[in-house]
């Protein structure tokens, strides 16, 4: 089964990976790339819980000032 384009883009793959998970034959390869892609944006989403963590406490100790 080949992956589905407008999903891909919309997942936010890049059109190299995106290319490269669609021209390929071998469904469990197609599987292991799309989990590599997966684990990707999961470590973003993490990067950018820990910023929203550190803003976090920035607004509480600022409200404790006051």
């Amino acid at each position: 089964m080949k992956p589905d384009y407008y999903s891909l883009v919309k997942a936010g793959l890049s059109q190299e990976e995106i290319a490269t998970i669609s021209g390929c034959e071998d469904w469990e390869m197609q599987i292991r790339m799309l989990r590599k892609c997966r684990y990707k944006l999961l470590d973003e989403i993490h990067k950018k819980q820990q910023s929203l963590d550190t803003i976090d406490y920035m607004i509480c100790k600022i409200k404790e000032q006051q």
